[in-house]
């Protein structure tokens, strides 16, 4: 834990700022899904006795062999490595916005235990007047925070095509009805949904 109390105040971006956040709605044990996981870092986070973690990252170059209890595996967002209700919780960090969203959202939904958690962070694109307010917090609340905090850029793909802060929103709705969204500080969004149990 840093001085300032973030534990990724020496690996900061606008990702890693909401890890604690992400992991603070996990179940406490059980089988977790990181979908994009990039270098691994968010799903050695999240690692413990109780868990079962694996992530999964279509870029090959970039999985880490396993370590701390993670296991980690090639696949898409799209067509997931995994038999239908295979985990308990599933994560999806800055992913959306490489795939065809619905289709992202249906793997997940699909590869998700009834009862269990979906938390999706992502970002958005200005749509109009109505999210300057929100994007004027975004740029005070960076430039506060970021001041304490030693910047990181992993090596992952990125790509900055994406829909605005309303057409995400939608899209998330209409993939996982009852789903929540919050526009969070710092140009990002987090959607939760409980896979509904079907008596």
């Amino acid at each position: 834990m840093s001085r300032d109390g973030h534990p990724f105040a020496s690996r900061w971006n606008h990702n890693s700022h909401y890890y604690p956040l992400i992991a603070a709605r996990l179940p406490a044990s059980g089988r977790v899904l990181d979908v994009g996981c990039g270098e691994g870092t968010f799903c050695r986070f999240i690692a413990a006795e109780a868990r079962t973690v694996v992530g999964v990252d279509p870029d090959a170059s970039v999985l880490p062999p396993p370590t701390g209890g993670v296991r980690y595996v090639r696949g898409s967002a799209e067509s997931l490595p995994f038999v239908d209700a295979a985990f308990d919780a599933l994560t999806m960090t800055m992913v959306l916005h490489h795939v065809e969203p619905g289709r992202g959202l249906a793997e997940a939904a699909r590869v998700l235990a009834p009862g269990g958690r979906l938390l999706v962070l992502g970002f958005g694109r200005r749509g109009g007047r109505q999210d300057l307010l929100h994007e004027l917090r975004d740029a005070v609340t960076h430039r506060v925070v970021s001041r304490r905090m030693q910047p990181w850029d992993p090596p992952t793909v990125k790509s900055f095509t994406v829909g605005t802060w309303a057409e995400v929103r939608e899209s998330a709705s209409r993939a996982l009805p009852g789903c929540t969204y919050s526009r969070l500080p710092m140009w990002r969004y987090l959607v939760e949904w409980h896979k509904p149990v079907t008596p």
